[in-house]
């Protein structure tokens, strides 16, 4: 990053945890807290060094009513609702166990021959299926179309049991003893329309990271060709503050499209911490975002009280709010954080050099 950065940046840090903790009524401990935790932050990140890069595999098979989205409202040019309806009500014929990761997830094959991803309510605490759902319909309500379509989807103990695929059949007792079950013997999991071919994209590398961050870094050169890749990276880290999401460059998050061209915003669900100025990774990886899209940022104004209580409404036949009352304030706390930020940088830098993409 150039030097000129740190002065003025140190400022938008400190008014970030100053607006978020004043607009969630944490008082002035709760402030202290947030500026030491920002500054400790960017301490660890000024004397991080990076490791070479490690090699990787991709990897496949595997409105308010009046909210503007005409760039949304459909997932790799098929109708969200007619994803939405498949994971929704087609027949499930086969469950198979995702391998990698913590949680425990499944690939569910349909009747029709389409398929889903599917998380269970389960011990893991980092992992809460609403949330993918959640974070499917903030998606859509800035505009984007990232996040694959996702709803509630209660499934049986028996017919989960007795869908598995053979090779899953061995992992039965962690699956007993992980996925947690209501009195009626149905848990209440999200299945999300399952991506047919993906690849990682080397973004959460560290060659990648730092390629990401002098793209979206002012003074620093763009190739033409990569303007669209660039601006996908800087909603990606806008997108990850609002919905609080420390786990994207944990590794195997960052996934894309075979011909490089579109970013997925996948595995959402160790997100919405109640945290109004984001957790430190979070705010970090905004903090190095100097260059933002002018669509994105005025998006932001859709998001408030009413209307994430009116998108995020509770889905019918399901038991929960996809957000709850305290999720919602602090996504509009941290709404207000990314605009304060964001205007430090207009008048550090201007308008033009700021809003560098559509």
């Amino acid at each position: 990053m150039p030097p000129v950065r740190l002065p003025g940046l140190i400022v938008a840090e400190l008014t970030i945890a100053a607006t978020a903790v004043a607009g969630g009524g944490y008082g002035a401990l709760r402030a202290s807290r947030q500026v030491r935790a920002v500054l400790a932050s960017r301490a660890a990140v000024a004397a991080r060094v990076p490791a070479p890069l490690a090699a990787r595999k991709d990897l496949s098979s595997l409105p308010e009513p009046l909210i503007a989205l005409e760039a949304a409202g459909t997932f790799m040019g098929m109708s969200d609702e007619l994803l939405l309806e498949r994971v929704r009500t087609q027949p499930i014929v086969r469950f198979k166990v995702n391998h990698g990761g913590s949680s425990l997830s499944f690939r569910i094959e349909f009747a029709d021959g389409s398929r889903a991803a599917w998380k269970p309510n389960q011990t893991n605490l980092q992992t809460i299926p609403r949330k993918e759902i959640a974070a499917y319909r903030l998606n859509r309500l800035l505009g984007l179309n990232a996040v694959p379509p996702a709803a509630p989807r209660a499934v049986g103990r028996e017919e989960l049991l007795s869908h598995l695929h053979p090779e899953s059949i061995p992992l039965i007792p962690r699956i007993e003893a992980e996925t947690i079950f209501g009195p009626t013997g149905k848990t209440l999991g999200t299945a999300s329309y399952w991506i047919p071919v993906i690849k990682d994209s080397g973004f959460d590398t560290p060659e990648g990271q730092r390629l990401a961050q002098a793209w979206l870094s002012q003074g620093e050169h763009i190739p033409n060709d990569k303007l669209e890749m660039a601006a996908q990276l800087s909603d990606l880290a806008v997108f990850d503050f609002l919905t609080c999401n420390p786990d994207r460059l944990s590794g195997g998050n960052m996934k894309m499209s075979p011909d490089g061209k579109q970013l997925y915003y996948m595995d959402n669900t160790m997100s919405f911490f109640v945290e109004p100025a984001g957790v430190p990774k979070t705010r970090d990886e905004l903090m190095k975002v100097q260059r933002f899209s002018r669509a994105t940022y005025r998006a932001l104004e859709r998001i408030s009280v009413p209307t994430l209580e009116q998108v995020l409404s509770e889905e019918t036949g399901t038991p929960y709010e996809i957000l709850t009352p305290a999720e919602i304030r602090a996504v509009v706390a941290r709404r207000d954080a990314v605009r304060q930020y964001v205007s430090v940088l207009v008048g550090q830098f201007g308008e033009r050099n700021v809003f560098a993409f559509p």
